[in-house]
């Protein structure tokens, strides 16, 4: 991009102001089309909004479309038990107690001893392994369901609290502050709901929504209260696409790949042996009965019975090292892989940062006799001070000076957060009787208010580009000195998402330990090279406009790895991304160190799964 018109690019970024956010999913609405799942949305979607939906629709609507819950896959437990006794070793321990058995009922019940201590053994291997895989799932299990969430939803003309993942579409729900939106929705009555999509977008404020606006699954709301009605469900939701991703990865795990090839190795050989001895034994004019039950010695001395148990045991024993830490493995085998990594994608936004916006020392004044405490003090008093917070704004704000000495202005006229016009406007109130006004919002909408804005329009237009290329959000400050006095602009207040006090730590360490670390995150690309900087990763990012576009199918394919490893590995982070995009990151560098001479032995143990952190995840910080 010219110079420029990048700056331009990067003044219409300081524009979007610290209230604005960059509200990335809120105009998309993942169904455009007529349809939803072979059903006319205009018949689907017109709920009565004094009603709702009656039971019976809704029951009906149920059995159409299914619960609204992501799909997952379910291993029958039993199966996989099953299968454990047909592995190469447990067959060897089979053929042993098939030899063994023969060599009981011919010659006397003296060897039924063995039968039995073979099948102790055989049982005793398959099973702990079995018995700490199950554990772990269950640990999952039991979270999952203390964590079903709930939804008010109308039906038969009441509003109802319901189990969330009995929503159908066409439903009715009422979103409120603190609640998570349980579907995607089309807002439809209210006024502003204010929404933290993090999850999907990594977004550290709160976007505001209207009426029209569609949020997501995974959303949750931070302020306000509206009505919606469930556009999708269950896996027809953004949220449930993108996991659906993740779900179709099926492969064996990379402990499980080299245990089998060991298996497969040492059963062979063993085997091989077992075969060779018995016909030479046997063509020596040996025993028959003595030859097998010779051969039968050897059989089970050539195998390591216990190394499933062993593996199983000191996997078992890091799990249980992990959930000190409180965390929670699902997979027993995802403690080796997780020990193996030697590339980590990961989040910005309340993983490398603590996901809560603070308000920066740095705060650059534009009038004379002016402080930095006058500006604060003028931002405050343009907020309801004496009311508790409704916004994360207000709140850095006031939490940032002493409100007392604020209690001898009266606040005669306030006009809160208009999007239209970008900016609050308050009337106070002097102790003499006095009034002047005092406004914050976006610079440039204040600029054009202030009196001098031709003297300092240069300096703060400098100041609002090097904000916005270091991915600060910025919020200017104004008042008048009468009530119908100029407009003076103070200074401009900045904020940021910092990183977590430990995060600069833990990826120095990672790198001493040979570990790659790539910043994924849906922000602007000013402030993810910003965050770069202050973590020390280096500062190429790459944006989700030059990633390629593919379709579902095709990111398993080798060509993805190919073309594309090459450009993902070079780069430190990735910015503007959406969930699918992570997706993809993960299988380009997966697929290319699979293919690259050399790589494949080093690099792929860690991203064998690329939902290795879904196996291994922290539910408390």
């Amino acid at each position: 991009m010219p110079p420029k018109e990048e700056k331009q690019s990067l003044l219409a970024q300081g524009k979007q102001d610290a209230y604005g956010g960059a509200d990335k999913l809120e105009e998309t609405d993942p169904e455009e089309d007529l349809y939803y799942c072979g059903h006319l949305k205009s018949e689907l979607f017109n709920t009565d909004h004094d009603t709702g939906l009656t039971s019976e629709e809704a029951a009906r609507r149920l059995q159409i479309f299914g619960k609204n819950e992501l799909a997952e896959k379910e291993d029958n437990k039993w199966t996989k038990l099953a299968l454990e006794f047909v592995q190469p070793m447990p067959l060897m321990i089979w053929a042993a107690v098939l030899l063994e058995l023969i060599e009981a009922i011919l010659t006397g019940p003296e060897f039924w001893v063995d039968v039995i201590v073979l099948l102790v053994l055989q049982l005793l291997n398959v099973l702990v392994g079995f018995y700490e895989e199950l554990q772990a799932g269950n640990a999952i299990a039991k979270l999952k369901e203390s964590l079903k969430p709930e939804a008010t939803v109308k039906r038969d003309g009441k509003f109802e609290v319901i189990n969330a993942t009995t929503i159908v579409p066409g439903d009715l729900c009422l979103l409120g502050a603190g609640g998570a939106i349980p579907a995607d929705v089309k807002l439809c009555g209210g006024k502003t709901l204010q929404v933290d999509q993090a999850a999907l977008t990594g977004e550290s404020l709160p976007v505001t929504m209207y009426i029209g606006s569609v949020a997501l699954m995974g959303s949750t709301v931070c302020r306000g209260e509206m009505e919606a009605i469930v556009s999708a469900t269950g896996s027809e939701t953004f949220f449930g696409k993108t996991a659906t991703l993740i779900n179709n990865v099926d492969e064996m795990a990379h402990f499980e790949k080299i245990f089998q090839q060991i298996n497969v190795m040492l059963t062979s050989a063993g085997a091989f042996m077992v075969i060779v001895t018995f016909i030479m034994l046997v063509c020596r004019g040996s025993d028959v009965l003595e030859t097998l039950s010779f051969c039968v010695v050897l059989l089970i001395s050539s195998i390591p019975i216990a190394m499933r148990v062993v593996c199983t045991t000191t996997m078992a024993l890091g799990c249980r090292a992990l959930a000190a830490e409180k965390a929670i493995v699902a997979r027993l085998s995802a403690v080796e892989e997780l020990a193996g990594m030697s590339m980590l994608c990961s989040d910005k936004t309340g993983t490398l940062t603590k996901n809560v916006m603070e308000l920066q020392e740095d705060l650059p004044l534009f009038a004379k006799g002016i402080e930095k405490h006058d500006v604060l003090v003028a931002a405050a008093l343009a907020a309801k001070w004496k009311e508790p917070p409704k916004d994360a704004l207000d709140t850095l704000v006031l939490g940032s000076i002493d409100l007392e000495p604020l209690d001898k202005y009266i606040q005669s006229d306030f006009m809160p957060f208009d999007p239209t016009i970008k900016r609050t406007e308050a009337t106070i109130e002097r102790p003499d009787g006095t009034k002047f006004k005092v406004t914050k919002g976006a610079p440039h909408v204040l600029l054009e208010m202030a009196h001098n804005c031709d003297e300092i329009k240069e300096e703060v237009e400098k100041k609002v580009f090097e904000l916005a290329t270091r991915g600060i959000r910025s919020l200017a400050v104004a008042c008048t000195n009468t009530i119908n006095g100029g407009w003076v602009f103070m200074g401009i207040l900045t904020f940021l998402d910092p990183p977590r006090s430990d995060t600069k730590i833990v990826i120095q360490k990672a790198a001493s330990f040979g570990v790659g670390i790539k910043m994924i995150t849906g922000d602007h690309k000013a402030i993810a090279v910003e965050m770069c900087n202050m973590l020390g990763m280096g500062n190429n990012v790459l944006g989700a406009d030059k990633l390629p576009v593919k379709k579902p199918e095709e990111l398993d394919s080798l060509p993805l790895g190919r073309d594309y490893c090459p450009l993902v590995e070079r780069c430190d982070g990735f910015a503007q991304v959406f969930p699918e995009h992570k997706y993809l990151i993960v299988q380009a560098l997966r697929q290319g160190y699979e293919t690259s001479p050399g790589n494949h032995h080093h690099h792929i143990v860690g991203m064998t799964k690329s939902d290795l952190l879904q196996e291994v995840c922290s539910p408390a910080r």
